[in-house]
């Protein structure tokens, strides 16, 4: 949109408006940033996801162990069919140490940390097959 100045020129209202917009765009960008600042955070602490696929609550106890086979963390959870539960460690795991993971007070699951390491993910799936219902998996970053 053209419109004259107090100085008798025609300016380009459209730069003004593109100004605008790229105020917005940059505020959605620092808040995009913001959030893949939040995000990274999260991707790069230590995570978990209990993935419940099958068809009945379960009980899972996520227990992290140093390399002295001493609890540094130890958290019980109730899982539904359907549900995928995310949360993370407090405290990096380490070379040496364990992830146990019990499912029912009946049947467990460990994974022995190979290296220290920033950004681990484990999955704990919990499938209705009765010969394997647990299943565990860690992407390294």
């Amino acid at each position: 949109m053209h419109h004259n100045s107090p100085t008798g020129k025609e300016e380009n209202n459209s730069l003004i408006g593109e100004e605008n917009n790229n105020e917005e765009e940059n505020n959605n960008e620092e808040e995009n940033n913001n959030g893949e600042e939040n995000n990274s955070v999260s991707d790069n602490s230590n995570s978990f996801f209990i993935n419940n696929w099958g068809n009945a609550n379960h009980e899972v106890n996520v227990e992290l162990l140093d390399s002295k086979n001493t609890s540094v963390f130890s958290e019980s959870y109730t899982s539904v069919p359907g549900e995928t539960i995310k949360d993370q460690f407090p405290v990096t795991p380490v070379s040496e140490g364990e992830i146990v993971v019990t499912l029912d007070n009946n049947i467990i699951r460990t994974q022995t940390i190979s290296e220290d390491l920033i950004g681990l993910v484990l999955y704990i799936d919990i499938d209705m097959t009765t010969s394997n219902p647990l299943d565990l998996s860690v992407v390294y970053p």
